[in-house]
């Protein structure tokens, strides 16, 4: 994917752009403009070659001992009923996250976290800057389908088997996969919130047997984001509904939240798969 990147800069100094722009993407200005787009190829790429490769070798190296990307008739129900858990789960992300970021943290480690946030944060607002419908088709399939699918992927259909053979219990197989998953986004502001849903897209695989559930959810949980920011954008709801159970009186929103988690999760478990029972 190296030579894919390559080749992709050159294409961009052949046409007389500067790739110096990915060391500061914090620096573009224009939304529309053929630095921000090359953002987004830049970013498919990485989702290839960081996620999706590593996926297809291990698979093509262990066989069929990883979770499957089959759906069976009988786990309709479960993705149905994971997609809407995952969507209800939402406002308790959204009350932890209020929290995580509250958590003090010595002064130069602050100044760090804070730093990374704000980067992030300005990449994120160029990134879903979305005046039309064509806008959001495209970061609705940029974002949360090939990120959907590429990091679970790599996370739950590579990495969460790996550690399961070095260290054989599943529950820290998963949770551990879950605290990489959250690390690797490099926002710590949202950490816990982010390996809680690492940890519930493990337990979905491991109990299914399948990544259908964890790229539903996955799905689900940045296709909501992607849709909230354009109906926000576009003047259609108030920004108050991207932190549902966040602001001030909703913690009771959280809490509801919260047992729907835990009622749905209960579902999936008990439907889980044969090889997920004798564990």
């Amino acid at each position: 994917m190296s030579a894919l990147a390559g080749l992709f800069t050159l294409v961009l100094i052949l046409v007389g752009v500067d790739p110096n722009f990915v060391q500061y993407p914090q620096h573009i200005v224009d939304p529309y403009g053929v630095e921000a787009y090359s953002l987004k190829v830049y970013q498919l790429i990485q989702a290839i070659g960081l996620f999706i490769i590593p996926y297809v070798l291990y698979r093509k190296w262990m066989g069929q001992s990883s979770y499957s990307l089959s759906l069976s008739s009988t786990q309709v129900r479960p993705l149905v009923i994971f997609a809407m858990v995952v969507l209800s789960s939402l406002p308790l992300v959204n009350y932890l996250a209020e929290w995580n970021a509250s958590l003090p943290f010595p002064g130069s480690i602050q100044d760090w976290i804070e730093g990374r946030e704000q980067a992030a944060e300005a990449l994120l607002e160029l990134f879903l800057r979305m005046d039309t419908p064509f806008d959001l088709m495209v970061n609705f399939l940029l974002i949360a389908v090939v990120t959907a699918f590429a990091e679970e992927f790599f996370f739950r259909g590579t990495l969460q088997p790996i550690i399961l053979r070095l260290i054989p219990n599943v529950h820290v197989a998963i949770w551990l996969t879950a605290f990489l998953f959250s690390f690797f986004h490099l926002q710590f502001l949202g950490f816990f919130p982010r390996m809680l849903l690492g940890s519930v897209f493990g337990y979905a695989a491991h109990w299914t047997g399948s990544l259908a559930l964890p790229i539903a959810g996955h799905l689900v949980n940045n296709g909501v984001a992607v849709l909230l920011t354009y109906l926000i954008g576009i003047e259609t709801l108030s920004e108050e509904a991207e932190t549902l159970g966040a602001n001030e009186g909703e913690w009771t929103v959280a809490l509801l939240s919260g047992v729907i988690l835990l009622v749905g999760m209960w579902s999936v478990y008990r439907q889980r798969s044969a090889g997920a029972r004798q564990e």
